[in-house]
């Protein structure tokens, strides 16, 4: 019974060992914008938005986009929150 106890206890510690997630640093060196961050939010469809100081950063799981100041997108380099609307924009 006991060794039927500690099998059933490996087998189970083995399976949560095997479904951790890995958990990486991300900083400026991996085209992160800036360090200094202000909110991470991750909309409906999966994307991570990040708002910094210098730039809003969407990581698609591999790669970083930067958002930053122009005409036609943000006011200001300095991002301090984010947010997605009823229609998922």
């Amino acid at each position: 019974m006991k060794t039927r106890a500690l099998l059933l206890l490996v087998a189970v510690c083995a399976v949560v060992s095997a479904s951790a997630q890995q958990i990486k640093l991300l900083t400026s060196e991996d085209r992160l914008s800036n360090s200094l961050i202000n909110k991470i939010y991750q909309d409906t469809r999966g994307y991570i938005w990040i708002a910094t100081e210098d730039g809003l950063n969407r990581f698609d799981g591999i790669d970083f986009t930067v958002y930053r100041s122009d005409e036609t997108t943000l006011r200001n380099n300095y991002v301090h929150c984010i947010f997605e609307d009823n229609q998922g924009q």
